[in-house]
């Protein structure tokens, strides 16, 4: 009997727990009460979905954090700890790019007013989860200080047994009693869980050695342990075909500490049990280093990424543009260097806040020079104002005049100086110059009432334009680029100096000679881009001798800015779809298509901003 009971300690001996640096810090947990029985489950339990809720916004956060405290136990929500991080993090990549938004048009940024509850809609779900888990873990310990009182009073009731003058069935029984109460007992506080375990395991033992018990009953409990011991086999091979990693590894310490609190088997079987056994833990934990292995390696390639991209958002942050044009292309540009940010997927959790904070940095401290910009925009716009404020004040005092010599020559001086000063905000823009258009026109109209002989003079012009014409179609390229486009220029610049025509023929002499001027650029031997230019700036120098040129120059202003716009929006979504498609390795055609349209789009965007820049020359 003394050989059994050695026989039963090396067996537990040999029953060595899987190695701590193994275990991730939410299994630690849960196996941190080494020898504790851990009852098999009888179904596996639903799992929790795992989520990047980075890649959330914030509405989207909310709801998954909802739906997580509503489906499953507290205690397996521990991705909910970090959570307000992540939340704050795209709370201010949500509000970064309202107040772009709204700054984007000049508007400043003091004005803007975040109308957005998503904060505390979160943190009040989140302290329902605080609470939750709170109430449960101080649940948890009532039940682990009661579970101590009650293994405590088995192992009173397992000393009791040795005093004990029934016969030895009944004592065996009772001993067996003790045992299955023991295994069925829930977990102790940690600090007593060792020492409890050391002492049951001693007072098993004085049991074994006080009752002698017979051979025959003692072959039957190797024998019902060897049962137990080759069904934890059979259910750690099953866990071979688990699909998740994660959750076989949590099963095994599971069946680790069952195997723990089943007694020894025969000696003849004791290694080649425990090895099968062993061997199958072998697997199951080369599997989960590979898994953990691959993680590292994938979130070190997602650290490259967002390192490369903080440099080059640190590179925008450190530039102070000059146009506003400038300013839109390089908003665009950071906007899509975060959403980039936001796919990359995650990094190292010790380089997490050292990389964010230096993310946050770069991006905040472009925004600020962007708002400073706009800042000083909006005090020139505003002087700007102040001068055609005063300037269509002192038309709207001419306009009644009589003395039509003077006053015209006082108000062609007054749009001259119009036009030398910059713009002003896109709010007022149309107002302040339909004041002074309308007062202008007032005087003009008058004057055009009290000299109707002009349209002699007019005559005399279409005559002008119609020889002009002429010549420049019978004009021939001499093969010279700059001579030709000077001479082209000449052409146009004698049109502007003609004056007036009679309107109901305006539109179509200008039409045939804008049509032959841009006939004539178009056998230039200068690239596409320079053609579409030049018939461009021949389009908009006809400008010049129309009575409403300054209307139709802000007509022609608004369609750019509105192509702009939308070609930008388009591109955008563009890049944005390619980045998404590159990732598949079915989508090839797709990627080459979109790339064709993103270098289209681009080339069309190219001109329209320069012919923009022609334009605001204008105004």
């Amino acid at each position: 009997m003394e050989q059994e009971n050695l026989q039963q300690a090396e067996e537990l001996n040999n029953n060595e727990p899987i190695s701590p640096d193994t275990l991730n810090d939410e299994t630690q947990e849960e196996v941190s009460v080494q020898g504790q029985p851990t009852p098999i489950e009888k179904a596996p339990e639903k799992e929790v979905p795992v989520w990047d809720f980075s890649s959330f916004n914030t509405d989207e956060i909310i709801s998954h954090m909802k739906s997580l405290i509503d489906d499953f136990p507290v205690q397996r929500l521990k991705v909910l700890d970090s959570l307000p991080q992540v939340f704050e993090a795209q709370y201010q990549k949500e509000y970064d790019k309202a107040l772009a938004d709204f700054t984007k048009d000049g508007s400043p940024a003091e004005a803007f007013d975040y109308q957005d509850n998503s904060k505390e809609r979160f943190y009040s779900v989140y302290r329902t989860y605080r609470e939750k888990k709170s109430e449960y873990y101080k649940k948890l310990e009532g039940e682990k200080e009661q579970n101590l009182k009650e293994k405590l009073q088995i192992i009173e009731e397992l000393k009791d047994l040795i005093q004990h003058e029934e016969s030895l069935n009944k004592t065996y029984q009772d001993f067996r009693n003790l045992q299955d109460r023991w295994r069925n007992t829930g977990m102790v506080p940690q600090a007593q869980a060792s020492d409890l375990l050391e002492t049951y395991h001693h007072h098993v033992e004085n049991f074994f050695n006080y009752i002698k018990i017979n051979k025959e009953l003692r072959d039957l409990d190797l024998k019902k342990n060897l049962d137990a011991k080759n069904a934890l086999i059979e259910q750690a091979n099953a866990l071979l075909e688990d699909n998740n990693i994660g959750n076989a590894f949590r099963q095994l310490q599971s069946l680790h500490s069952q195997w723990k609190e089943i007694g020894p088997v025969a000696k003849e079987v004791q290694e080649e049990t425990w090895n099968r056994f062993k061997e199958v833990t072998d697997k199951i934990n080369s599997a989960y280093h590979r898994f953990f292995d691959n993680l590292r390696e994938e979130q070190d390639n997602n650290l490259k990424i967002k390192e490369e991209i903080c440099v080059k958002l640190e590179n925008y942050a450190s530039v102070s543009f000059e146009k506003l044009s400038e300013w839109n292309v390089a908003t665009d540009t950071v906007l899509a260097l975060q959403t980039e940010w936001k796919h990359a997927g995650t990094i190292p959790i010790k380089e997490r806040n050292r990389l964010y904070k230096r993310y946050r940095a770069a991006c905040d401290a472009f925004f600020e020079r962007k708002r400073q910009y706009f800042q000083e925009i909006q005090t020139l716009q505003n002087k700007n104002l102040a001068k055609k404020i005063e300037l269509c004040e002192k038309v709207e005092a001419l306009k009644d005049s009589t003395d039509w010599g003077t006053t015209t020559k006082k108000i062609i001086e007054y749009q001259k100086e119009w036009k030398t000063i910059g713009p002003v905000s896109k709010k007022v823009s149309n107002k302040i110059w339909n004041r002074f258009r309308s007062a202008c026109d007032h005087f003009f109209d008058r004057k055009s009432a009290q000299f109707k002989h002009v349209s002699s003079d007019q005559e005399k012009n279409l005559e002008l334009k119609r020889e002009l014409i002429e010549e420049v179609r019978n004009f021939k390229l001499t093969g010279n680029n700059d001579d030709d486009i000077e001479a082209l220029k000449a052409f146009q610049t004698r049109w502007a100096e003609i004056g007036f025509v009679p309107i109901k023929e305006k539109e179509t002499v200008q039409n045939e000679f804008r049509k032959l001027i841009n006939d004539h650029f178009d056998q230039l031997d200068i690239d596409e881009f320079e053609k579409n230019i030049e018939r461009f700036k021949s389009k908009i120098n006809t400008f010049d001798n129309s009575d409403d040129k300054d209307s139709k120059i802000i007509q022609e202003r608004e369609k750019l800015v509105n192509k702009i716009k939308q070609l930008e929006t388009d591109l955008h979504a563009w890049e944005n779809n390619i980045g998404f498609f590159s990732k598949s390795s079915n989508s090839e055609s797709l990627v080459k298509e979109f790339s064709n349209k993103i270098e289209s789009a681009r080339h069309k965007l190219a001109l329209m901003q320069e012919k923009l820049r022609l334009i605001d020359g204008m105004i």
